[in-house]
């Protein structure tokens, strides 16, 4: 069995049509959570909360991409 390996596996994974779809609805389900808290705040709240949305989503992409150890 001869066993090939990609260089850019983990960019091809990333880019690819269905991991893009799972990080939209990474972060529509995130707004969805927010929006009635983010609509209702003053223009501190919505900066505090807008920071607090991006590390969430960034948590969350952490949780869906690859590691950075993985060969492909």
């Amino acid at each position: 069995m001869k066993i090939n390996f990609v260089a850019d596996g983990r960019d091809n994974l990333i880019h690819s049509p269905e991991f893009q779809s799972r990080l939209r609805e990474l972060r529509e389900s995130i707004r969805a959570r927010h929006a009635a808290v983010l609509s209702e705040a003053g223009f501190l709240q919505r900066l505090a909360l807008r920071w607090s949305i991006a590390m969430e989503f960034r948590a969350g992409c952490r949780r869906l991409e690859p590691s950075l150890h993985v060969l492909y």
